[in-house]
């Protein structure tokens, strides 16, 4: 692993520099893209740099679009990797066209298919989000932060730490922000559009709640598309509301398992109480970080089998 002076020698030598992020970009990998390609316009200017992806749409006027990029110009690019493990698991399958490869990432790697087999990595899973590790890294190099580059940041950390609820959220968490909020951030405008919701995502929302099921103390939703499809939302947006039901029965890990219509189920793993779910995303076919993670099942049953192996997990002590 590449220490933060490492990877700025790194990317000091490149002229070119594309940002990648992955499939169903969420506030953190978005955030962390168009933060750390502000710090790199602001620190250097001669250098063209590019933030590759989908993004996410409804903070595009408030913050950033994301950028057009030729094959050729990805050809010629040192390729960063922002809070994805793997080249795999990255949005934009043109990613491997690049020349050269880094990462910054906060994920514990998923042993079965993710390496990153190239020097250049930073990753910290003690970070909540990425955007957190992105600010260490401008910190810890005294590199300049725009007003922009700092929002984008406070994004990632935002919405990766659910509002700084989240387990994980710690000191180094609050010094980050403190140090964004320095550079005149408005975090309240930056709230009001991602809590944006559509009458058709509350009633999901409270439909999902009514379907919890309970085995001891973890939680869980099944569902399949007549569910999400009846409220006029995609396999993939159905999968991001699994804090929906965070708070029923209070349980110590909690589940969302949406089929994708094909007999594949997505689920989502999380714990706000100190219980890693990661070992058992991993022995599903998945992963993700230590207390929220993913899984791929090809069953109803094989959705139980998670359930049950999450009963039987540790708390971490603190």
């Amino acid at each position: 692993m590449a220490t933060f002076q490492e990877l700025l020698e790194t990317i000091k030598k490149e002229s070119t520099i594309t940002i990648w992020g992955h499939a169903i970009p969420d506030g953190d990998c978005y955030g962390s893209q168009i933060g750390l390609r502000e710090i790199l316009r602001a620190n250097f200017p001669n250098k063209k740099v590019y933030a590759i992806g989908s993004g996410i749409p409804a903070l595009f006027s408030r913050l950033s679009p994301m950028d057009s990029v030729d094959e050729e110009t990805i050809a010629s690019s040192l390729a960063i990797l922002v809070d994805v493990s793997c080249l795999r698991r990255v949005e934009d399958k043109r990613v491997f066209l690049a020349k050269k490869f880094a990462k910054f990432d906060h994920h514990d790697p998923n042993k079965r298919g993710e390496d990153f087999p190239y020097p250049d990595f930073c990753v910290d899973p003690r970070k909540i989000a990425c955007a957190e590790l992105i600010e260490n890294f401008a910190f810890f190099n005294h590199l300049k932060l725009t007003k922009l580059a700092a929002e984008a940041l406070y994004t990632g950390i935002f919405t990766d730490s659910g509002c700084f609820r989240f387990y994980g959220t710690n000191q180094g968490t609050f010094q980050a922000v403190r140090r964004l909020a320095k550079e005149g951030i408005d975090p309240l405008s930056i709230r009001a559009i991602l809590e944006r919701e559509s009458e058709n995502v509350k009633r999901f929302k409270a439909f999902l709640r009514s379907k919890v099921q309970k085995t001891k103390d973890v939680t869980y939703v099944i569902i399949g598309p007549k569910d999400y499809l009846s409220f006029g939302l995609s396999f993939e947006e159905a999968g991001s509301f699994v804090n929906a039901i965070e708070s029923v029965e209070s349980p110590n890990i909690y589940c969302l398992f949406v089929e994708d219509g094909k007999g594949e189920y997505r689920g989502e793993l999380r714990s706000n109480k100190g219980y890693p779910v990661q070992p058992t995303a991993t022995h599903f076919h998945g992963g993700g970080q230590i207390f929220a993670s993913g899984t791929s099942t090809y069953s109803e049953e094989e959705c139980r089998k998670v359930v049950e192996e999450l009963t039987r997990v540790k708390k971490l002590p603190l």
